[in-house]
């Protein structure tokens, strides 16, 4: 994405680089599984920092970094917390018959059932945090191999959160970046 694009919706562009996946929670992922209202008001409260603060940068990388990596290892009680109890989810069609709309935790771990029963292996790799304010644009290296044929997968996707209060209330997936970035107001 070119520099006068980001400067167009002004966002904030935070590059990432990948990192070895830790295969248990940290403590401070013990404590907002375990008190899940936690998570709730420090997202509320991280979410009203500006757009171009320091604080607000290192907690929503942190807190990206953290839900990819429960992702990678399979921890749905800790990925839900960061989601809104109505969370709106947009998959691409990775699946076969995975047309739907999925509403809700019950239905984000739905479509992970789905997606891990082709993909036991998936793992994704963020690259890239877009920071729009309420919504946040992630480029992320997907990769895996399916589970009945062995095929290798390798592919670029990406995430665009929409935010509210500090959770995720809409997730939309998309395989073609100049879809994503039409989908955030800026010309493909």
């Amino acid at each position: 994405m070119s520099q006068e694009s980001v400067e167009t919706v002004r966002g904030v562009r935070i590059p990432l680089e990948i990192r070895e996946a830790r295969r248990h929670r940290t403590l401070d992922e013990w404590i907002v599984v375990r008190f899940p209202e936690l998570a709730r008001l420090l997202g509320a409260a991280w979410a009203r920092l500006p757009r171009h603060s320091r604080l607000r940068r290192a907690i929503l990388v942190r807190r990206f970094r953290q839900a990819y990596a429960a992702a990678n290892r399979r921890d749905f009680d800790f990925l839900v917390t960061g989601l809104d109890p109505g969370i709106e989810l947009h998959p691409i069609a990775m699946v076969p018959d995975v047309d739907a709309i999925f509403h809700g935790h019950d239905g984000y771990r739905q479509i992970w059932r789905q997606v891990l029963e082709s993909f036991e292996d998936l793992r994704l790799d963020p690259m890239e945090l877009l920071d729009l304010g309420n919504r946040v644009l992630v480029t992320v290296e997907l990769s895996g191999h399916g589970a009945g044929s062995g095929v290798s997968i390798s592919q670029r996707v990406f995430h665009l959160f929409t935010l509210g209060r500090g959770l995720v209330v809409r997730q939309d997936d998309f395989q073609d970046h100049a879809e994503a970035i039409e989908a955030i107001g800026l010309p493909g």
